[in-house]
């Protein structure tokens, strides 16, 4: 009667470690560490850049903002900038202070999208490109400025 019982136990042990194997839905859910607070927008977060470096009135700024990072870099024969900023001002502002500061630098638009607190612009002209990226992070909006041209 014990023969009978070895071979339950191999198979029980055998689908004890299959199960164990197996992923749940949720696996590795629980090994991720869970931020506590959100990030900090404040002067420890800013990326010092160059002591020239100043964005060009036709693609600045926006009034306000905190600077985040700052990123340059050569594509072919142009110098392309890319400008993180924050702000707590709504992103329908934000897509018309920029509307406004392409047109005046004679860029015209190529792309303009608004849905909700996000938008995408883009605009072209005299050897200049702009664009901008607008996200909702926490309580703020992060803007991407991206520029090339003087």
């Amino acid at each position: 009667m014990s023969g009978y019982y070895l071979p339950i136990f191999v198979i029980l042990a055998g689908c004890s470690a299959e199960k164990e194997a197996a992923p749940s839905n949720d696996a590795g859910l629980h090994d991720q560490p869970v931020a506590s607070q959100p990030p900090s927008y404040g002067a420890s977060a800013i990326s010092t850049p160059p002591r020239d470096f100043k964005m060009p009135d036709f693609a600045p700024q926006y009034p306000g903002s905190t600077l985040v990072s700052v990123d340059s870099a050569e594509t072919g024969n142009r110098r392309t900038h890319e400008v993180q900023l924050t702000t707590v001002d709504n992103a329908a502002v934000i897509m018309t202070f920029y509307r406004e500061r392409f047109a005046a630098g004679g860029l015209r638009k190529i792309s303009d999208f608004l849905s909700g607190e996000s938008g995408l612009m883009s605009a072209t002209g005299e050897g200049r490109r702009a664009s901008i990226a607008i996200a909702r992070e926490h309580d703020r909006q992060s803007i991407i400025v991206t520029y090339s041209g003087d």
